[in-house]
């Protein structure tokens, strides 16, 4: 017995396709049928909600419209009250800066009334503010000179007033008429409503 090798040959191609190709038209067909129409049902769901979300905003808008113009004539009615509240504001912050930037006026009356003698009769009062300051300017006339004295030394022992000087002084018919120059001093920020 002789001794015969079988062989077995196999050519094999790898860069000839062994059937025919699929066309690039088919290829699309294919997925458009296997996968493509998930995205068409995708995006004709997304149309169909934007379709009808677009009815239900139109009718949410034209409800919050016709409740609008329900309150126009209640809104329009109420307009006189507007004003005026906005006329006593303004006049409360008007009134307000005044108290705040200005003086207070009848407090440095009060403080030179109770430093006045009784024997001293004021004739003039000249009250004129600068910075946190007000000068004042006090004419007066006494029957002697322990009132002018008395006086004076009253508006130097007050913590409210300072620099109290005696600017001039003379005789004339039997009273002693006399000028008192002093600085009242304004607490930082004046004083609120």
């Amino acid at each position: 017995m002789s001794k015969t090798k079988l062989k077995v040959a196999i050519n094999l191609d790898l860069l000839k396709p062994q059937s025919n190709p699929e066309k690039l038209l088919v290829k699309i067909f294919r997925w458009l049928l296997s996968s493509g129409r998930f995205i068409f049902i995708l995006v004709e769901a997304i149309v169909l909600i934007a379709f009808f979300t677009r009815f239900k905003l139109d009718y949410d808008l034209n409800a919050r419209k016709e409740t609008i113009e329900e309150q126009i004539p209640y809104i329009e009615t109420l307009k006189p009250d507007e004003i005026l509240i906005k006329q006593t504001q303004l006049k409360l912050a008007t009134i307000n800066a005044f108290k705040t930037n200005e003086p207070d006026y009848p407090q440095i009356l009060q403080q030179i009334g109770n430093n006045t003698p009784l024997s001293v009769t004021i004739t003039s009062l000249n009250l004129e503010k600068t910075s946190n300051k007000v000068t004042v300017r006090i004419s007066a006339q006494a029957q002697n000179n322990n009132g002018v004295i008395t006086f004076i030394t009253k508006l130097k022992e007050d913590k409210h007033f300072s620099n109290a000087t005696l600017s001039s002084a003379g005789l004339e018919e039997a009273f002693i008429k006399f000028t008192i120059e002093a600085t009242y001093n304004i607490a930082p920020g004046g004083k609120n409503l």
